[in-house]
């Protein structure tokens, strides 16, 4: 009796993956945005190195993001943190490192810092993990990348000035850290310390980066979110961009409603009812990993297709799911941006 029963235990194990019935009834929709001027951010998932086996391999993959995020202007990247999900399983590298999450985010920010303000921005405790993304060229679509003389403009750093000073407001200073041991005291201005900004070196004032470079992309800011609730604060649409995913079946049961409940966009259709930018997240990763990461989120949506205003089909032979998040991304937000332009 207990060889059938190990026999039969076995036996159910093996059994394939229920099907659903054939003849999807996929739902297809054009996107309504109630404004012109269209921003786009990205949501990064930690499992995008998971399959990294060091440091290096992990840097490369970080500056493919960064690289095609300058390239398409996205004005935020958000990496969210899936190892709080007891089922997710990680791939365990060798290296000693910090989590994911940090490793991830200091990576991003390091290709889109003015190389004058690195020794500032970043802790030393965490600089030997920036020890391959020396090597790797700077993103010269970015224009305080390149120092020039005939360029009177720096990137800074506001800092307070010496105790000793007497300060009418705590906190306001009118001295900006430019990078080798350079401070500029400011004019006339007083700004909020510990804050970056774009200075005139000439006229000794803190001036709009719009204007200072003449509207060129300024590059991404980059913030850690733990669940999706943090991801998609202050967001008008919501879409996902199913990758990473090599063992994606839009046949299996567990995928019916990612497959007939989630429309995939076919269009955006703008209006100028609004004057604000519609600010567009796009969220990349796994459909399983995004509803174990749904599941302990408090969002009023009851369903994870619910949460999302559609999803993204790319075109071509790729299936879906089977491409790599780093290299889905340019196809993504070039679909996006054809779209919204044509859309007039």
């Amino acid at each position: 009796m207990t060889i059938k029963h190990k026999y039969e235990n076995a036996k159910s194990e093996k059994k394939p993956s229920k099907k659903v019935k054939p003849g999807l009834l996929k739902l297809k929709k054009v996107m309504d945005i109630e404004s012109d001027a269209v921003n786009y951010s990205i949501c990064i998932p930690t499992t995008v190195i998971d399959n990294c086996c060091n440091l290096e391999q992990a840097t490369f993959t970080a500056y493919q993001i960064a690289r095609t995020a300058v390239l398409f202007n996205v004005q935020e990247i958000v990496v969210l943190d899936l190892s709080k999900d007891k089922k997710h399983e990680k791939k365990s590298r060798p290296e000693k490192c910090i989590t994911d999450s940090l490793l991830l985010a200091t990576l991003l920010q390091y290709y889109v810092t003015p190389p004058n303000l690195l020794d500032t921005t970043f802790k030393k405790k965490n600089k030997s993990y920036l020890k391959y993304a020396f090597a790797f060229p700077p993103l010269h679509q970015l224009p305080f990348m390149v120092e020039s003389v005939e360029q009177p403009y720096k990137e800074g750093l506001s800092i307070a000035p010496d105790n000793s000073e007497k300060q009418t407001d705590g906190n306001l200073t009118n001295l900006v850290y430019i990078g080798r041991n350079n401070i500029i005291t400011l004019a006339n201005q007083n700004i909020p310390k510990t804050v970056r900004v774009t200075v005139d070196t000439q006229r000794k004032e803190v001036v709009s980066p719009g204007v200072a470079y003449k509207e060129k992309p300024l590059g991404y800011h980059v913030r850690m979110a733990s669940n999706l609730n943090e991801a998609s604060e202050h967001y008008t649409k919501i879409l996902w961009a199913n990758s990473g995913d090599f063992h994606y079946d839009e046949g299996l049961s567990r995928y019916y409603k990612a497959e007939t409940k989630l429309p995939y966009i076919t269009k955006i259709r703008k209006s100028a009812v609004s004057n604000t930018p519609c600010n567009i997240l796009l969220i990349f990763g796994k459909w399983n990993h995004l509803k174990r990461c749904f599941k302990r989120s408090s969002l009023e949506s009851s369903a994870l297709h619910h949460y999302f205003s559609g999803q993204l089909q790319f075109p071509g032979t790729v299936s879906q799911g089977n491409i790599p998040i780093q290299d889905s991304l340019p196809i993504a937000l070039t679909m996006l941006q054809q779209w919204s332009s044509r859309s007039k």
